[in-house]
């Protein structure tokens, strides 16, 4: 592999200039000046500014008023760039709004009262009018008119929280919580939290900032990392530490993603999962949440509106619990950003959207259907031959690793969005897999090709220089568990086929899909007829009709009747994703000339209407399926 390198010289040191200049920056905002409320702020006395008290905000006002929900609650931007949603308007909720500048909110709507103060001219105590407290319901008013005057505003859509974004330009944006980044050309720019291109930013507690200066691939750590994720024993050795590579990158790119693929390592105990959990946390270290014991509720109530990552330990799968369960179908949710709604004590719904990455690891993973399995890069890992071996020393440099690579993002998100992604999934497209698939393969393999460049993928065993032999490759490596992922039309007839048939024969009893098989030979090659199959299938309210027998369909083969319901055919299905008769519904997803039209056919004395599964069109289709 290439030698790893770091970034050294005038651009090292320009960096970490730049860092200590935003650290003196941040501590001098933080010395507010608010001037007495008694005193003219611009010529202008308390309480007189144009508008007063409700007609307008008051000048330079350091609360933002950004609008009204369909409620009629009223959402702020505190003083410290909080956002506040107001349900109560008393002093404590006016103080946590104007905090620190406590005498701007008296000075805007001000209270007078007497108060004896000396007077140097005459040298005596005399009253004089000062202000002494606020009229909150002025303040409430001129707040809840600014917000009347404002578009309808939705927390649950349009505020986002901290990690990766793309604006309606196109470009990246990063939210480090304190501030917003953006990169025009080669220069880093940086802003304040505030309302952008439709959305409301706000300040949070701060996460990793950008590095201050471009990263090339040769000055990357992500190459370096790659080499450390090289010594574990995988069961891909050339693609597996590709795919985690490429998913740090994706998970600092986050909301600004379409498709956020998922990895889940698994391994017997000693395999070094919760090391190669160390190793991504620290390329991560302050952008993302790890966890071994936690539910998804726990991960909703902490991800909230932001979009940064998610590792999750020890996801066993465990009898009697469905947390496991929960957790992945947040993590399938979040894939495309989906809304999660969660009811709360006050009968009033939670909405939120799920953007974040995640990464699994288990000995044995929970159950997951193909919904799941498809979202999800899965990677083997078995014992190392030598674990005590000096070569598997990790660098770990959690003070820099991220934010350069964070930076490498920001700097390649066009060539990331207008060249990587579409020209891998044109080379797994050509290769068969799904948009599903490339939408996980791909962007794993995009976002590791921008960060190590093409160079090095070739040196780890990726062919990534010529199309043809790189996507046959991937198409390979990747068909196991492709072809697991079984469409729901598929998996219930599979369900039907190994379901028993209570009827003894010959000492057994036999299946449904024994049967079929029997009836699709047909008796010329030793099988059976429609006869002899019914007599076995109507046991179980099924039908069958022989090879070239059916009139609307004479070129399909032997073909197996399955009607709507059956008390057989509900007892088959009782706990599955198939019951109280979702097979039939199922079935109707099945791709032309597998699953033909309904036709009436009598079964056990009564006339129903029955899909149609051509056994042979079926046979061929499972033979040589290729997702």
């Amino acid at each position: 592999m290439a030698k790893a390198q770091t970034q050294t010289g005038s651009k090292a040191i320009r960096a970490a200039f730049a860092d200590a200049k935003r650290a003196k920056d941040e501590a001098d905002a933080l010395n507010v000046i608010d001037p007495d409320p008694n005193l003219p702020r611009n010529g202008i006395n308390p309480g007189q500014w144009e508008g007063a008290p409700f007609d307008t905000m008051p000048p330079d006002c350091p609360v933002k008023v950004v609008g009204r929900d369909a409620e009629g609650f009223v959402y702020c931007i505190s003083s410290t760039g909080h956002m506040r949603k107001i349900e109560r308007w008393d002093m404590p909720a006016l103080t946590d709004l104007f905090a620190p500048r406590l005498n701007t909110l008296m000075w805007s709507w001000p209270g007078f009262g007497k108060k004896k103060v000396f007077d140097p001219e005459t040298e005596t105590m005399v009253e004089k009018l000062v202000v002494n407290r606020v009229e909150r319901d002025k303040c409430m008013m001129a707040i809840i008119n600014e917000a009347a005057r404002k578009p309808d505003f939705d927390p649950n859509t349009q505020h986002r929280g901290r990690g990766g974004w793309q604006d309606s330009h196109g470009r990246f944006l990063w939210h480090s919580g304190g501030w917003l980044w953006i990169v025009d050309g080669k220069r880093l720019e940086q802003a304040r939290p505030s309302q952008h291109d439709g959305f409301l930013y706000t300040k949070q507690a701060a996460t990793i900032e950008p590095w201050a200066e471009p990263v090339t691939a040769e000055e990357s750590p992500a190459r370096r990392i790659l080499e450390d994720l090289q010594t574990w024993n995988w069961q891909r050795p050339y693609l597996d530490p590709v795919l985690v590579l490429g998913w740090i990158g994706t998970a600092l790119m986050g909301g600004a993603l379409k498709a956020r693929p998922i990895i889940f390592a698994t391994g017997g105990a000693g395999v070094g999962k919760s090391r190669l959990h160390e190793v991504v946390k620290s390329a991560l270290n302050g952008a993302v949440t790890t966890s071994v014991n936690t539910t998804a509720a726990g991960i909703y109530q902490r991800a909230k509106t932001d979009s940064l990552p998610f590792m999750i330990d020890e996801l066993e799968s465990k009898p009697g619990s469905t947390r496991a369960e929960s957790v992945i179908e947040l993590a399938r949710v979040a894939y495309t950003g989906g809304d999660i709604s969660r009811g709360g004590q006050d009968h009033e719904a939670t909405t939120f959207t799920a953007r974040n990455s995640f990464f699994f690891s288990a000995i044995i993973p929970p159950p997951m259907g193909p919904q799941d399995k498809t979202r999800m890069a899965m990677l083997n890992l078995a014992q190392l031959e030598r674990p005590g071996k000096s070569g598997r020393d990790m660098v770990l440099k959690p003070e820099t690793d991220g934010r350069m690579i964070l930076r490498q993002i920001m700097d390649g998100w066009r060539e990331f969005q207008d060249v990587l992604l579409p020209d891998y999934a044109s080379i797994l497209g050509e290769r068969g897999l799904s948009a599903r698939a490339i939408d996980t393969f791909g962007t794993l393999l995009a976002a590791a090709h921008l960060l190590v460049g093409p160079e090095v993928l070739e040196e780890i065993g990726l062919p990534v220089t010529d199309a043809n032999h790189l996507g046959e490759m991937i198409a390979q490596a990747t068909a196991i568990d492709r072809t697991e992922n079984l469409d729901h039309w598929h998996k219930c007839i599979d369900t039907l086929f190994q379901s028993e048939i209570d009827a003894w024969r010959d000492g057994v009893k036999p299946t449904i899909g024994g049967v079929c098989e029997q009836l699709r030979l047909g008796p010329g090659a030793g099988g059976w007829d429609a006869n002899g199959a019914r007599q076995r299938l109507e046991l179980v309210n099924l039908g069958c009709i022989d090879r070239g027998k059916c009139a609307e369909h004479p070129n399909a083969g032997a073909i197996l009747a399955v009607p709507a319901s059956g008390p057989k055919l509900q007892r088959i299905f009782a706990d599955t994703d198939f019951h109280k008769g979702g097979w039939y519904t199922a079935l109707k997803q099945a791709p032309k000339g597998i699953v033909l039209p309904a036709k009436k056919i009598k079964i056990n004395g009564s006339t129903t209407h029955c899909l149609l599964i051509d056994l042979e069109a079926f046979e061929k289709f499972s033979a040589g399926k290729v997702e």
